[in-house]
């Protein structure tokens, strides 16, 4: 039995979720949560990512 193909957009959806890991899960969210950093930077943060992944999606889709 062969294996069903891949679903395409499923890379760069990993890749985008291992972003978001390294910003979220690792020490260099102590750059963006530092002391004197301005209390919208964590939400611009994840801006960031929910853009990244909606460019992703948006880049997958084309033919």
């Amino acid at each position: 039995m062969s294996r069903p193909p891949a679903d395409p957009p499923a890379m760069p959806s990993l890749l985008v979720f291992a972003v978001a890991v390294l910003l979220f899960g690792s020490p260099l969210r102590r750059l963006w949560l530092a002391q004197g950093a301005p209390a919208s930077l964590p939400f611009l943060v994840w801006l960031g990512v929910i853009a990244l992944g909606g460019w992703v999606a948006h880049r997958s889709l084309r033919p």
